[in-house]
């Protein structure tokens, strides 16, 4: 083993755990917003049904 690979390795485990870093932080922040969206459009759903009673069978 040569002296750069002292130097190469742990660099390139630094700049894959950055990378790791921002592309887990962005999925988790895309899943959050869709989350966020789901919740408002469940709310929406639930005051248009609140607003509007279905007919009553008979």
């Amino acid at each position: 083993m040569t002296s750069s690979h002292v130097f190469f390795i742990p660099a390139m485990l630094v700049v894959g755990a950055i990378a790791g870093y921002v592309v887990g932080r962005r999925m988790l922040l895309q899943e959050l917003e869709e989350a966020r969206r789901a919740e408002a459009r469940r709310q929406a759903r639930e005051a248009a049904l609140a607003d509007d009673p279905p007919p009553a069978a008979g």
